[in-house]
């Protein structure tokens, strides 16, 4: 009875998880085409959701100074932006050649 019950939570909890980030894709979508006269293409905007989740991660991590899991978020972001300078300079260099 007890793990029915908490499949229903967990459950539920997943499906608000997915429900939100519905919202925040097409609401991001809805700024940037409305507010700054600029389509975002799909992994534009996931970009920006994953950078915002983390930011808001290591934030609540500083406050509860939880240091040992801030340490992998700080690491997951150095390697998004080495990904991002990446794509930066392969838009640039494939931009040139057409």
């Amino acid at each position: 009875m007890y793990f029915l019950s908490g499949f229903i939570v967990l459950l539920g909890g997943i499906a608000m998880l997915v429900l939100c980030s519905v919202l925040v894709y097409f609401f991001i979508s809805l700024v940037s085409r409305k507010g700054f006269k600029r389509v975002l293409q799909k992994h534009d905007i996931i970009e920006i959701m994953v950078w915002t989740g983390l930011i808001l991660l290591s934030v609540m991590l500083i406050v509860q100074q939880s240091w040992f899991v801030l340490l992998p978020i700080v690491l997951l972001m150095m390697t998004m932006i080495k990904l991002r300078r990446t794509n930066r300079k392969l838009r640039a260099i494939l931009g040139e050649e057409t």
